[in-house]
This record gives C-alpha cells, structure tokens and sequence, in this order.
C-alpha cells in the first residue's frame, strides 16, 4: 500500500505567495533548521527522533527553495532514505557534501531564472553559502529575509496551535513534577533529572531549555549542584519540544514559609500580567501596548520591572512582540501564539515573576498554559 504523503505543519503556498509579493522576493532560501523545518517538514531541529540532519549540517547541509509562486525545491542529505516520512515536497535532491548541495541550489535558482531577480537570504546562513550564491548570480538582488520568514510564521495553523498546546501541557507536568519532589537538601541535578524524565514520559521528544534557579544561583546555568534549602525562593522555567513545537512556563516554588514580602511581589507581577492579557487583541499595535503596560506597571513600582512578549512556535523566541530589547513594527493578528513575562528582583533571589503561554482570539487572549500563578509552598 502506497504511504500518504505528509501534509503541511504550518506552511502554505497561498501564505508564502503573499508574503514573497509583499516583500518583492523572487526566492526564499531557507537555511536555518527552524525555517527549513518549517517549509519542508524535514527533522533538521535539534530535537527530532534522530537529530542526525542538524548534527551533520556543517558536512551535509540541508536547504529549501521558496518561489514567489509558492512552489518549492529541497536538497538534502542523499544517505537520508526517509525523506518521503516527512516531507510534501516534490522536487528532493540528494548530495554527499556542501559543495554539492550549493552547486544544487545554485543550478535550482538558475533553472527557476533568477538570475537577474530578488533572492532573499536568511542571515543566519552560512557564509560558504551566502558567498556561493551572490558569485554565482552577480547580477541578483540578494535581500535580508528574516522578516519574510517571520511573516509566514508569526501567525500559526491550528496544528500548530495544538502542538503548542499540547508541548505546554508536558512543560507544565514536568514544573509540577519538580515542585512536588522539592525538598530541603535535593541538589539541582537531582531535580533536572525530574524534569527531563516526566518531559519524555510525557510524549515529547525533548526540551528546549531547563531553566532552574535554586535560591540566588543562577537560573541560566543549572547543574552544578546546588540545593533547595528552606525559605529559599526558587524557580522552574521549562520549554518541552512536543512535533517540533515548544512551549515557555516559569513558576516558583519555595519549600517552608515563603520570605517575606514574596507572595506581595509575585501577586504585583500578576497584575501587570493581567493588565497585558486584558489589552491583546487582533489590531492592537504592539509598540503602543509595550508602552501602555510600562505606564500601567510604575503605578506599582518607578523601575526594575522586566515586560516581554514573544512569540513562540518551531523557536521559544520566534521574535519579541515587545521587551526592554527592542518591539516589533507589527500589530497582533488573531491565532499569534505568544509568552508573556513579567520580572522584577526580589531580594537577593534574581528575577522573580510569571510568564505563561497564550494564542490571540478574534476577541483577546486564550491563556493555553493552566498552572496557578502563585508562589507554590512545599
């Protein structure tokens, strides 16, 4: 019996024709994982079944060819045999090196005559590739299209809605997991072990970032063996890979009485939180909002509190609707999926806040994540 071919994730030709008008690109070349991931359905992340495509790219490249008619073109890895498990598209090329995979792509982009037209690059390709391509065809615009690609993703297909939905689900078994196996002297290794476990029990394929702060330790660089110690406030920031889709929680845990002052502080976060889940809708710019929240959050505090929105999908931080870092000219569409943060110190613990998962509705905002947002007491 002849296997069904696999159907887009998130890809759509009508999106990509759009999107390819709108910025005047003749070819998108998609380069990085995540957008190769995203165009063709190959397992190029560095979470998949066998992650073998991202561990041999620097030897065997794999590269996906968007035309402004929405038709694509893959080369890959010719020893990859399972391409047809994975991929809707049609026209695969098999190489054995880089070299081959650009003369490829290179004879693609001729073949298609664009030689004299607009090919958009990400910039994060390779400089090899880049290189190859502006020698090849002197006479091409080469653009910057990280935007392009980001304007097809922004807004997600309801498979991607329930792989995000459902990645949130494993990250929050996992944060409870680790909660409930809190106890004064249990090391950090013990507890990321926790996290990892319940992640694969769960039915994701992996994680995207265990990020654990025991009291003042630092969050970013778990491992090192630390441990709960009593009236510590500690926190669990976890993005579970569910189908190639992550997810963001953080919440925050303390075993015996909380210090004082902290169940004060996280509720004053959670109010900042609300005022921004009440706000997003479709239209709303996000800029102006940023702006807004920040006005709302110094009736609590005159500074140090941290506000940031990002959209989330194939990556944890697709690109920051808003943040002290920078806002994205762009406004809120309906079926954006987004994390919102809100931080401020607290004592001598680092950041302390919330942070939970959301999808933009033709109305508002669809909280996805479900925990309590509270101070968990152990």
């Amino acid at each position: 019996m002849e296997m069904e071919r696999p159907r887009p994730i998130g890809f759509s030709r009508e999106k990509a024709q759009r999107v390819l008008e709108r910025h005047d690109i003749d070819v998108l070349v998609a380069s990085s994982p995540a957008n190769v991931f995203y165009a063709t359905g190959m397992p190029t992340l560095h979470v998949a079944p066998n992650p073998i495509l991202y561990v041999l790219s620097n030897q065997f490249p794999t590269v996906a060819l968007i035309r402004r008619d929405g038709e694509e073109s893959l080369v890959t890895w010719l020893v990859y045999q399972s391409t047809k498990r994975w991929t809707w598209v049609d026209d695969v090329v098999g190489t054995l090196s880089a070299k081959m995979t650009m003369e490829e792509v290179c004879d693609k982009l001729a073949a298609w005559g664009v030689s004299d037209k607009t090919i958009g690059l990400e910039s994060l390709m390779p400089r090899y590739q880049s290189d190859c391509i502006r020698e090849r065809f002197p006479r091409a615009r080469i653009v910057d299209a990280d935007r392009a690609f980001l304007d097809m993703r922004l807004v997600k297909t309801q498979e991607e809605i329930e792989r995000i939905r459902a990645s949130t689900g494993v990250a929050e078994k996992a944060i409870m997991a680790v909660i409930e196996a809190a106890a004064e002297g249990i090391t950090d290794n013990e507890l990321l072990a926790v996290a990892r476990r319940t992640i694969i029990d769960a039915g994701a394929e992996g994680w995207d970032h265990l990020t654990m702060g025991l009291g003042s330790s630092d969050p970013e660089a778990p491992g090192l063996g630390y441990t709960v110690q009593r009236g510590e406030v500690n926190r669990i920031d976890i993005g579970a890979v569910y189908k190639g889709y992550v997810s963001d929680i953080s919440r925050h845990f303390v075993v015996g009485d909380p210090p004082e002052g902290a169940n004060r502080h996280i509720e004053m976060l959670i109010r900042i939180q609300e005022f921004l889940e009440s706000a997003v809708q479709p239209g709303v710019q996000a800029g102006a909002l940023y702006k807004e929240a920040q006005r709302f959050a110094k009736t609590f505090s005159k500074h140090g509190i941290y506000i940031t929105a990002h959209s989330i999908g194939i990556e944890c931080e697709e690109a920051h609707l808003f943040s002290p870092m920078r806002c994205l000219d762009s406004v809120f569409e309906e079926n954006m999926v987004l994390d919102i943060e809100v931080w401020k110190t607290f004592k001598e613990f680092n950041l302390v806040g919330v942070e939970d998962c959301y999808r933009v509705t033709a109305t508002g905002l669809e909280r996805i994540s479900s925990l309590d947002k509270r101070l968990y007491v152990r």
